[in-house]
């Protein structure tokens, strides 16, 4: 499939999606069943998706098996719902009639009464739905600061137009594909009016399209498609009187309960761009701010997006401080799977009607440098000293901007340049070349992850595809002046939204996580029942070259739920993480927090999970990309007894590249009537997610038939295998008709479980290559010469080598300090000295031993060749 910059799809590649919707829709598409289908509540909408701070609403929901209602959990604890029988003061969104309607609700729970504190704040908020069968996906819930209003049909035309406010918030939904929302407001002559349609930001469906009309029926401003589906118009009205806004879905394609919006028509400030987009943490910084409506904003005509003129302000940041900053993500409007690498914090602005929409600034490593304005050719590249980080922006059409900066041999530097991650929707790139002769060292485009089939570094399931390249990581070749440059492959995107941060810094290996529900295509919540296993999914982000193992660990577990040692293995991006419940686990629902620990250059880093949702279900095939963002937070539940239990045990829990192990699989049937056959394997590799095992390292499937409790799985290691501690998480899926506590026929009838884990420890048989070169092997007794020791690190070991001068017996009157080979070095030097009254001749045969320690075992490696060395008078 083919896309854009921002990951949005080409005219090829949309015609790709429709297609396969089509033949999804309508039952052509037939595909192995890679979720399970126990009772889960999945929430498709929540409506109207927010309140003002300080206020109550009642709100309505739709989704699947969300029989019998509890409550609504909300990620702050200022917002509370209590759950309503019969008709809500605030109508639902109409019925689909395409789809079925299911039974009425035992308790007759229809919807909640949600009241917002006055203290929460302004911003995306999750609420999630909880019943018999745990706890749902979230759903974006906003949290505003004007009053809020529902629509009201009909408002199809605009004799219909539902009149509302200025300065407020409508919430609405387009019934059907032809469905148009009218809406009119009156304004002063001189105000300028923003209008902001939220949409897919919010996880619906719609594509908003805007369009501002006078009186006189003139169209006046119109727009779709700002950031993704979401729109934002705005006009200085030329005079005082009525203006008509028509919302629709672009296309007119689709309609339903589940394209919903949130229109905002206001005269408070809209941030467009602030720049630099990046500051560094704990330092006060001077940034210049871009938009409309700003308090004290004047015009700059050079400054436009759209056909609208932005304003400018200067304003001073105080970013947060600490190490803790450089980790964290403080953002409160969406997060999509791009940004989740990201580390910032959001700024607002304030003016006499409300806040702005925030803006994220991320954290610069090193200091910052601003573009000047004229770099347009290589003859004008701009002088830039390293390490630092530099803003710039593609302002105008082929646009071109050079650095240059000077650099000494053998100095490492990561260049690394963000854009599409920053939210800017241009497709950009970079080349460096020698300023001596103007060969080309690098020229690099879109990340190879992000290009062809690809689905990005997270895999399909948490789609994370960029027009970003990948970072680069620089070994200066010689003493001397590189020339830098940025440009944009598009043309047509350049303005002050096309800011962009470019780094040239020292390596700093680090990473960052992401976890997420266990459905492969739909939206989850991980719900693990009584005697049973679930798991969560664990992807990580692996920044400037970081490879190692990582330790996992969740806190915050109820009694009787555990979650054994399991790790995410060298070089892997994806892992599961299972959770066990006792048979006598009490219900239970709430947060929880998952850890990530690495050794990092001898120190031990610590990294929180940040979560992770699908946010509708996609076309059930491994490499179509599915819609989902960031969480605000990581939910669990607990409930009713499991369908059955496997307890998997390993016979060599540390092998060697090269060998096999056994893992013997136990079963224990906890429902009565499960007699069905078992199928047992290692948990795909495929489904849109990031390998969780190397492709050497093979896990044999099998069978447990009924009537059986065991069998056994072959483990076979490849000389190749790269060494480290993987976790070894079996499926299991059973295909038998059963039905769910409602007595209702569940389809398809299966059921897919995890095991418990099991951990392998694979040893390397070496870490490295080692040669040793000796400087002058005719030494003089009681002098010295110098042997020089190459080590070339394999499977990305980053850890000490201990180097060594190994005599042999009968050698005598030399000798040689053992040195240290820091981490990440490559290059040690072994002084040997020669005593005074060692004898004349020849010293043969001294080996240069490298040993290393991997999982607390010692790896020796013998340097060849052999040195040789000759005593002389």
């Amino acid at each position: 499939m083919m896309f854009t910059h921002s990951g949005k799809p080409t005219r090829a590649g949309l015609a790709a999606v429709f297609l396969a919707l089509a033949l999804f829709e309508t039952g052509r598409v037939s595909a192995q069943q890679f979720d399970s289908n126990l009772p889960l509540p999945r929430l498709n909408t929540v409506f109207p998706s927010g309140a003002k701070a300080g206020t109550t609403v009642d709100v309505t929901f739709t989704g699947t098996d969300l029989e019998e209602p509890d409550h609504l959990v909300f990620s702050h604890p200022g917002i509370k719902a209590e759950p309503i029988e019969g008709k809500p003061t605030t109508p639902p969104p109409p019925p689909d009639p395409k789809k079925r309607r299911r039974p009425r609700l035992p308790l007759n729970v229809t919807h909640f009464r949600v009241t917002v504190a006055a203290n929460v704040p302004v911003g995306f908020h999750d609420v999630r739905f909880v019943n018999r069968w745990g706890v749902s996906n979230s759903r974006s819930f906003v949290v505003g600061d004007l009053p809020e209003v529902v629509e009201k049909e009909p408002n199809n035309d605009l004799d219909q137009a539902q009149r509302i406010a200025l300065n407020s918030t409508v919430h609405g939904n387009m019934a059907s594909p032809t469905d148009v929302d009218y809406f009119v407001f009156s304004g002063k002559k001189g105000q300028r009016v923003v209008l902001s349609c939220l949409a897919s930001s919010i996880d619906s469906r719609l594509n908003a399209a805007i369009e501002v009309f006078d009186a006189k029926n003139r169209l006046l401003a119109q727009n779709r498609n700002y950031r993704d589906r979401d729109a934002v118009a705005d006009l200085t009205l030329p005079e005082d009187g009525d203006y008509f806004v028509r919302l629709f879905h672009f296309t007119h394609t689709a309609g339903n309960q589940e394209y919903y919006y949130r229109l905002t028509v206001s005269t408070a400030p809209w941030i467009d761009a602030i720049f630099p987009p990046m500051v560094e943490p704990g330092k006060p910084a001077k940034v210049t701010v871009f938009g409309r409506n700003l308090p004290g904003g004047r015009p700059d005509p050079t400054k436009v997006v759209d056909g609208s003129v932005l304003e400018q302000i200067t304003v001073t940041i105080n970013p947060p401080s600490g190490d803790a900053a450089l980790s964290t993500l403080n953002y409160s409007e969406h997060i999509t799977p791009l940004m989740t690498s990201l580390d910032g914090f959001e700024y607002r602005l304030r003016n006499e009607t409300g806040v702005s929409n925030p803006y994220l600034l991320t954290y610069a490593r090193a200091p910052v440098v601003l573009e000047a304005t004229n770099n347009d050719t290589p003859e004008s590249a701009q002088e830039v000293t390293v390490p630092c980080e530099i803003a710039g922006r593609i302002e105008k059409r082929r646009d071109s901007d050079w650095y240059a900066f000077n650099a000494k041999k053998g100095d490492v530097f990561m260049l690394e340049l963000f854009s599409d991650r920053l939210g800017s929707p241009g497709d950009l790139y970079f080349l460096l070349r020698s300023a001596t002769n103007k060969q080309t060292i690098v020229e690099l485009d879109d990340d190879p992850l992000s290009q062809g089939g690809n689905s990005g570094p997270l895999g399909a399931k948490f789609f994370a595809r960029t027009d970003d390249p990948p970072a680069y990581r620089f070994v200066v070749p010689a003493d001397g002046r590189y020339e830098l440059l940025v440009s944009s492959k598009t043309a047509s995107q350049f303005g002050p939204r096309n800011v962009y941060r470019m780094r040239i810094t020292p390596e700093a290996p680090d990473f960052r996580l992401i976890v997420v529900g266990p459905d492969a295509y739909r939206p989850s919540t991980t719900c693990v029942h009584q005697g049973g296993n679930e798991l969560i999914r664990v992807l990580a982000w692996r920044n400037d070259g970081f490879n190692g193992d990582i330790a996992l660990s969740v806190e915050g577990l109820p009694k009787g739920v555990t979650c054994p040692p399991q790790s995410l293995g060298t070089g892997l991006r994806h892992t599961v993480l299972v959770l066990s419940a006792a048979a006598d686990a009490a219900a239970w629902e709430g947060a929880v927090k998952v850890k990530g620990t690495a050794e990092i250059n001898g120190k031990t880093v610590v990294r929180e999970a940040r979560a992770g949702c699908i946010t509708w279900q996609g076309i059930p095939a491994p490499n179509f990309p599915r819609a989902a963002r960031a969480d605000r937070s990581l939910f669990v539940a607990v409930r009713d007894k499991a369908p059955w239990n496997l307890t998997a045990t390993i016979d060599k829990p540390e092998v060697a590249q090269g060998t096999n192990a056994v893992i013997t699989v136990k079963l224990n049937r906890l429902w009565p009537d499960f007699k069905a056959p078992l199928l047992i394997q290692a948990a795909p590799q495929s489904h849109g997610n990031p390998p969780f095992l190397p492709q050497t390292l093979n896990v044999q499937q099998s069978n447990i038939n009924p009537g059986q409790t065991e069998a056994k799985l072959n483990v076979n290691v490849n000389p190749q295998t790269p060494p480290g501690t993987y976790n070894i998480v079996l499926r299991t899926q059973a295909q038998f008709p059963f039905k769910d506590s409602l007595n209702r026929p569940r389809n398809p009838p299966i059921i897919i479980q995890p095991s418990t884990p099991v951990t392998l420890v694979v040893l390397p048989k070496t870490l490295a290559n080692v040669t040793a070169r000796v400087g002058q092997p005719n030494v003089k007794a009681g002098g010295q010469t110098e042997v020089f020791v190459r080590v070339d690190r394999q499977f990305n070991f980053d850890g000490e080598f201990k180097v060594k001068l190994v005599l042999p017996a009968n050698v005598q009157g030399i000798s040689a300090d053992e040195v240290v080979l820091p981490a990440g070095q490559s290059d040690a030097k072994l002084v040997v000295k020669v005593a005074p009254d060692a004898k004349p001749g020849s010293r043969g045969n001294l080996i240069v031993r490298a040993t290393a320690m991997f999982h607390k075992k010692e790896i020796t490696h013998n340097a060849q060749p052999v040195v040789n060395l000759n005593v002389t008078k």
